[in-house]
This record gives C-alpha cells, sequence and structure tokens, in this order.
C-alpha cells in the first residue's frame, strides 16, 4: 500500500520547482584598456617629475540570476563609455551589486563612487557603508564568482575567478594586456611573487582579462 508524501516534503518539492536554477555568470569587457607612452614624457611613473603616459583600464560586467559586479572601474578617457557600455546591457549603475577591485592603484579604482550601492570588494576586504569586513582567501563572492590572492605587481593585488559556460575567466593584473606584457613589470612590488601567481592563474583560467587588455585565451590551453 502506498503511503503519502508527508506534507512538508511536497512543499518543499513545491518550492524547488518555483526557484529558478541560477544560470552560470556571463563577462562583458565594458571599456578596453591600455598602456601607452608619450613621447618625449618618461614612461615609468615615479622617475621623473616630467612623466606621463596614457592609461585606460579594462573595465569588466559580471552578472548572473543574483548578482551584478563591476571589475576595475578605473581610468578611462571618456567616462560616459561605461554607462554606455552598461545601458547598452539594460544595467542601470544603481543596479550594481558588487564592485571588484583588482589592486588599489588610481588608474584602477577612480571610478568606484559611479555605483552607490555596490559593496567593494578587494584583496581581503569587503567594504559596505562603513563598515570593512574581512575575507578569506579564496572567497567566493556568489556562485561561480571567487577571489583569490595573486600578490606582485603590488602585495594586495587580487584576481576574481569566473566559472562560464565556456570555461574559467580570470579577471587579473598579473599582466598588462593581452600580449601577457610585460615580462618584467616596471612597477612589480616583488617580481618573484607576481612570477607565482602568474603560474596560479595559468593553472586555473581558460581565457584572461588583463587589467590594461582583451581577453585572451590562456595560451598553456590551446
Amino acid at each position: 500500500m502506498l503511503r503519502a508524501a508527508p506534507s512538508y516534503t511536497i512543499a518543499a518539492l513545491l518550492v524547488g520547482l518555483a526557484t529558478p536554477l541560477l544560470a552560470a555568470p556571463t563577462v562583458d569587457i565594458l571599456v578596453t584598456g591600455y598602456v601607452q607612452p608619450i613621447e618625449g614624457r618618461e614612461f615609468v611613473p615615479g622617475k621623473s617629475p616630467d612623466g606621463a603616459r596614457r592609461v585606460q583600464g579594462t573595465v569588466v560586467l559580471i552578472r548572473s540570476n543574483d548578482f551584478i559586479l563591476v571589475a576595475d572601474p578605473g581610468m578611462v578617457a571618456d567616462r560616459d563609455e561605461i554607462l554606455r557600455g552598461l545601458a547598452d546591457r539594460s544595467v542601470a549603475p544603481e543596479q550594481v551589486t558588487h564592485v571588484f577591485i583588482s589592486h588599489h592603484h588610481p588608474d584602477h579604482t577612480v571610478n568606484i563612487g559611479m555605483f552607490p550601492n555596490a559593496k567593494v570588494i578587494d584583496f581581503g576586504g569587503i567594504i559596505e557603508g562603513d563598515v570593512w569586513s574581512d575575507h578569506p582567501d579564496p572567497y567566493e563572492v556568489a556562485s561561480g564568482v571567487s577571489v583569490i590572492r595573486t600578490p606582485g605587481h603590488t602585495m594586495q593585488d587580487a584576481s576574481l575567478v569566473v566559472e562560464t559556460d565556456e570555461g574559467v575567466v580570470v579577471l587579473t593584473h598579473v599582466w598588462w594586456n593581452d600580449q601577457m606584457q610585460p615580462v618584467i613589470d616596471p612597477l612589480a612590488q616583488d617580481q618573484k611573487a607576481l612570477e607565482a601567481s602568474r603560474l596560479k592563474v595559468l593553472e586555473i583560467a581558460d581565457w584572461i582579462i588583463p587589467g590594461h587588455g582583451a581577453k585572451f585565451a590562456n595560451p598553456d590551453r590551446r
């Protein structure tokens, strides 16, 4: 004789059917970055009082059912390019739930204030209002999105690991651009630590988005 299913079991099944499955995160580049010398000016910051260079950060949008994240909203030639990229994807700045910064250089941070409702996440902290909380390494921001520490360029560098339908995408500043340059980072606080962080990224990434360049395939997995 069949027994009737307990009412709480039926209720749980109904709740499960009503809850949509979370989609894998999507990754869209809003602004593609670069670092370019200016003729007659010192390229490396801090070496000359007359130094100057053109710098634009790569700004990235990451979305799933339950979060909207902008990564490295820093220096851009036209700030409205960030807003246009969001608008093209029907996202308002007020809807952004998280901002991730790979490190604390101004070219990756100056536009954080565009997102008034976002938690700000760096290598070891979460900033929300007047609360600055610590987080572990690695740290899961949301389903399929994690922060890992990748020191070297600065000792406070972190990378964002995103598990997408096309593979693992890692947003990182272990290289400046999509040519995996410079090999020797002239601004690195610790080149040896940077080399270790590069190996760490290459071990997990299918795709890489550098701090100042376009997305490229991990050459170790071609």
